[in-house]
């Protein structure tokens, strides 16, 4: 009885660290808005820094993107 006791007792007591050990690294949840204006901010920023080849080559490939996009629905 006691030999279980004690394999209980060292389960739970992994159990417990586990689980400490992952809510204390869990990530703060950010304001979702304060996230997305991040994001946009971090594109705008890359977009500012495109030549005029780049830019006409990323409009070329959004629009090749949506070129399928408008075959796979039309299917």
């Amino acid at each position: 009885m006691k030999k279980i006791l004690l394999q209980y007792f060292w389960i739970y007591l992994i159990g417990f660290v586990i689980l400490t050990v992952f809510v204390l690294t869990l990530p703060k949840n950010k304001n979702r808005l304060d996230f997305i204006e991040e994001e946009i901010k971090k594109v705008q920023e890359k977009k500012k820094i495109l030549t005029i080849k780049e830019k006409e080559l990323e409009k070329l490939a959004t629009d090749k993107e949506w070129d399928e996009v408008d075959k796979d629905t039309t299917k």
